[in-house]
């Protein structure tokens, strides 16, 4: 069953001009006002400040500093891969929102935000302690939620989301072995595995499944109609423009009647 699905809840917050704010727009801002902050403290020499905001698991045990299972996130040390990462969660996060709703995106956002560091407190319950810092697990993983949701979508030279995701996920993880950065490789998998399941879980059968929910429509002959008077070849047509362009592509009316046509699936899933 897709979560929070209303006009309201996967429109855009505000609009700057053309450009659409949405929740993950706003929390991109953040991280980049984060950014800065963190750029600040080293440049003033005030790296101590910025230990109690990364996470540590002997900090946790010890001292019950559990502002750390957020506030690990945001710190960030400058650097120009930091740029890709803001893109993935302002291109693709806003994908996810518009099609899952905000509060089922933020959801999916916290439980990628929270779930490395319990992992990495248990770890240290057992001996293993463990730092981490920065958000570019959690940033990655929402291309995996993307990727995962439009598999087909095609993002450069015509390549395919899901390939795109799984090259990337391939040499990051290689990387992070080759370098023996064994946290780095253990919150990887994580994040991205539970963007995985989150999808499925989020956004059900009709939404993971695409290429299903389209063949199931083109059974319908062109001119048949459903109840509501919505051409299902009209439908056919929206799918494939999101499989290629991605849910941030639909016009107000497309969505209409995309949203139209799911209830009256869904009504007629009840009635059999």
């Amino acid at each position: 069953m897709i979560a929070d699905r209303n006009s309201g809840n996967t429109s855009p917050l505000t609009w700057v001009g053309s450009f659409p704010v949405y929740a993950s727009t706003v929390l991109a801002a953040v991280h980049a006002a984060a950014m800065v902050a963190t750029a600040v403290a080293m440049a003033v020499g005030a790296e101590a400040l910025l230990q109690t905001f990364q996470f540590s698991s002997r900090a946790v045990l010890d001292h019950y500093a559990l502002w750390q299972f957020v506030t690990y996130a945001f710190v960030h040390i400058p650097d120009p891969w930091f740029l890709l990462e803001i893109y993935l969660l302002v291109a693709f996060g806003r994908e996810i929102e518009a099609f899952l709703g905000r509060n089922a995106f933020l959801r999916l956002y916290a439980t990628l935000l929270l779930l490395p560091p319990l992992a990495l407190t248990v770890a240290g319950l057992a001996g293993i302690p463990s730092h981490l810092m920065g958000s570019s697990a959690v940033h990655f993983a929402v291309f995996i939620a993307f990727a995962t949701l439009y598999p087909s979508a095609q993002i450069v030279f015509g390549i395919q989301a899901r390939w795109i995701a799984l090259a990337l996920f391939a040499i990051s993880a290689l990387q992070y072995l080759a370098y023996s950065m064994h946290t780095s490789l253990l919150v990887l998998f994580l994040d991205c595995a539970a963007a995985f399941v989150a999808i499925k879980i989020l956004g059900g059968e009709w939404a993971f499944e695409f290429p299903r929910a389209r063949s199931r429509l083109r059974v319908v002959e062109p001119e048949k109609r459903s109840g509501r008077g919505i051409p299902f070849a009209s439908i056919d047509a929206i799918l494939d423009k999101i499989s290629k362009s991605g849910m941030g592509s639909l016009t107000a009316e497309e969505r209409s009647h995309l949203e139209k046509a799911r209830a009256e699936l869904l009504e007629k899933d009840r009635n059999h």
